[in-house]
């Protein structure tokens, strides 16, 4: 019992910051935002990022399932996703189009 006692502290504190890192910044679908147009969609359906073209909203669909972090850096904002295996920075002006994006 005493294990028990010792190992449970430990394993919801390890399943509590779990879940605090997997939910991210930016997690959630914003369902106002109007839907890509055909010639912004690849072959499979999946959003061709544009710089000058694509909206924030329609960025922050594509990263739902990624962990974000708003960044800012004078006028403009952006974030910095990371899924465990790739890395993107995305660049919005101040009109909330991307401006740029690096991937690592």
């Amino acid at each position: 019992m005493k294990k028990f006692a010792l190992i449970s502290p430990f394993l919801i504190g390890a399943l509590l910051i779990q879940g605090c890192a997997s939910h991210g910044a930016l997690g959630k679908v914003d369902l106002n935002c109007p839907a890509p147009t055909q010639d912004q969609l690849n072959e499979n359906g999946f959003l061709i990022l544009q710089n000058g073209v694509t909206m924030k909203c329609q960025v922050k669909n594509y990263t739902n399932r990624m962990s974000c972090v708003g960044i800012v850096d004078g006028k403009d904002d952006g974030w910095v996703c990371n899924n465990g295996t790739k890395k993107i920075v995305f660049v919005f002006d101040e009109n909330g189009i991307l401006k740029n994006r690096k991937t690592y």
